[in-house]
């Protein structure tokens, strides 16, 4: 594979976190992230080399490896270390580790055609680098004790970061207006879903039980947004679309509410989850239609 292959696989890697097969995409993203964090942007930018090059080494599906499949993981592998864990020599170790199996998981899901493989290798593989952070000190970052007050709803940092928890980015507001630019750049049609989704996502401020802090956060809209993203755009749904957005929309904030009542490090799961479900029901319903 030709440099300039690898490069623009690399940087589609990024953009496919959010479904887009688009260089500039990627950029954008990554320069959303470096808003936030440079140390975080150049560690996604390592994880997405590292299972770009797996996938090359192992000379998996070419077009796969052009189209960036088997970079977005380890990009989000990449952000995930410094994220969770204090960086030295034995996290990073870690982190390229991680990515190369992401990129061999990736293989194993494109083996079966039921479940579309998502951010489910970055899901199973940081949970795994977590137990091992909790078995080996050195991997583990000062505990800083947080208090939580009660606050308004700030709007536009919800929306924003709504949009930045995507790739784990919790504190610049540019983050999120650059990732919304990214989708655009590639598709109006994605844009605005991806805008609708984060800002619709906000209903669950008018729930009593729902702490106003985690929505300021971000915390209850990234796995909605990607949710949409995917059912209406990634997975071959032939009937009734729009309900089953919906269904993905509501399945999703059930399952992060869930997640964060019982006080789990979610990530992407209830986006997986959602949309495996979606995923199931259309392979042993729809199909049979």
């Amino acid at each position: 594979m030709r440099l300039n292959d690898v490069i623009s696989a690399i940087f589609r890697g990024v953009g496919q976190v959010m479904f887009q097969n688009n260089i500039l995409s990627g950029i954008l993203m990554l320069v959303g992230i470096g808003f936030n964090s440079i140390l975080m942007c150049l560690f996604a930018l390592l994880g997405t080399i590292v299972s770009t090059l797996t996938a090359i080494f192992l000379k998996y599906n070419s077009n796969n490896i052009k189209n960036g499949l088997y970079g977005f993981n380890g990009t989000l592998i990449g952000i995930a270390v410094p994220c969770f864990m204090s960086i030295n020599i034995w996290s990073i170790l870690l982190m390229i580790i991680a990515s190369i199996v992401t990129t061999l998981i990736v293989y194993v899901f494109e083996k079966q055609k039921k479940l579309p493989t998502l951010t489910a290798p970055f899901v199973i593989i940081t949970w795994l680098m977590l137990l091992i952070s909790y078995a080996f000190p050195i991997l583990q970052q000062s505990k800083i004790e947080h208090t939580i007050s009660k606050e308004p709803l700030l709007l536009l940092q919800a929306l924003s970061l709504n949009f930045g928890q995507i790739m784990l980015q919790g504190k610049s507001l540019f983050t999120g207006l650059l990732f919304f630019l990214a989708i655009l750049v590639n598709s109006r049609k994605m844009a605005i879903e991806f805008f609708l989704a984060g800002l619709l996502s906000l209903i669950v401020c008018w729930l009593p039980f729902v702490e106003t802090h985690s929505i300021n956060n971000g915390m209850y809209g990234y796995n909605v947004v990607l949710t949409v993203l995917a059912i209406a755009n990634i997975l071959n749904t032939k009937t009734h679309i729009y309900i089953k957005v919906l269904v993905g929309f509501i399945l999703s904030l059930v399952i992060q509410f869930v997640g964060l009542k019982l006080g789990f490090i979610t990530l992407t799961a209830p986006f997986v989850i959602s949309v495996w479900i979606v995923a199931l029901y259309n392979t042993f319903f729809d199909s049979k239609k």
